[in-house]
């Protein structure tokens, strides 16, 4: 089989029919049927059903395409590392990090590593650690900074940053002068809680459930600028990541209470990648430089 029939075969599965994708390769509407009948033909299976309006895989066309899509992902590693003999010069990356401190970490270490590699482009997305987890193992990101995420077998940690929890109140708040505080002691007031199915709530739902503590938030939300504005304006409580408040200058508007949970206490963001999958290598160079941001020895 040639590329020229990959390529076709490629672009009408995506396309859905062959005048879509005569018009993406630039070729004949009959040029590529041809194509595609060579390639069943050496095959000798048949890859499409064809109608009037479209064309759609055959379970054997949905296995052959994983085949093709490998190829293409192989190619693309070649050329790159051939790139990277000459300098890094191209490539791209795909993050995808929660929201806070590991999206200001993630965004300033682009800025800091463009300055080296400015051919270098991103993608940067903010999710839960669960959706983070599911992207990287689906390879629809290459790099993922979660908190304490669940484990996946694919999935490996390259970086781990100590983060602690903390309760997040207002310095009037009769908690702020604590040196510690329990989840069991938070339930006295109104708390602000992040969704469901991120890293901080399955932690604080694993510890209630331990303790048997029932935790009943007056706001969900996964912004952190609202749950900080919550405690601001006096509202009540929130808890987050001790590494959120990192910024903030001598007159804070919010403060952080340790939690005295052990296991509110020891959670980490953890940076991810697919253990079973070569790195690009301006995936390999972005990562080495991600650890070095964070004092991270490259391992």
């Amino acid at each position: 089989m040639h590329s020229d029939e990959l390529d076709c075969f490629y672009q009408v599965a995506q396309c859905g029919g062959i005048r879509k994708a005569s018009e993406r390769l630039d070729l004949a509407p009959s040029v590529v049927s041809r194509q595609i009948g060579r390639l069943e033909a050496e095959l000798q299976i048949k890859l499409f059903d064809r109608n009037s309006r479209n064309m759609t895989l055959t379970p054997a066309g949905k296995v052959y395409l994983n085949y093709v899509e490998s190829l293409r992902q192989s190619r693309k590693l070649v050329l790159e590392e051939l790139d990277a003999l000459k300098g890094l010069r191209t490539g791209h990356v795909k993050l995808r990090t929660i929201e806070g401190y590991a999206a200001e970490l993630a965004a300033s270490s682009i800025a800091t590593f463009r300055r080296q590699y400015p051919g270098i482009t991103f993608e940067l997305a903010m999710d839960g650690s669960d959706q983070i987890m599911a992207a990287i193992e689906a390879g629809r990101a290459d790099i993922g900074i979660a908190l304490s995420p669940r484990a996946a077998s694919v999935v490996e940690c390259a970086v781990r940053l100590p983060a602690p929890l903390c309760a997040v109140v207002w310095p009037g708040h009769p908690l702020a002068g604590r040196t510690s505080v329990s989840l069991a002691e938070l339930l006295a007031y109104p708390l602000a809680l992040p969704p469901p199915d991120t890293g901080i709530r399955h932690l604080l739902d694993a510890v209630a459930r331990i303790d048997k503590l029932e935790l009943a938030p007056a706001l969900v939300t996964s912004s952190i600028a609202a749950m900080q504005a919550f405690v601001r304006d006096e509202g009540g409580v929130a808890i987050l990541l001790g590494v959120s408040l990192h910024r903030q200058g001598p007159g804070a508007q919010v403060v952080g209470v340790p939690l005295s949970d052990p296991l509110l206490g020891r959670t980490a963001l953890e940076i991810c990648v697919l253990g079973r999958r070569r790195l690009t290598p301006a995936v390999n160079a972005f990562l080495r430089h991600l650890r070095g941001q964070v004092g991270d020895p490259v391992r």
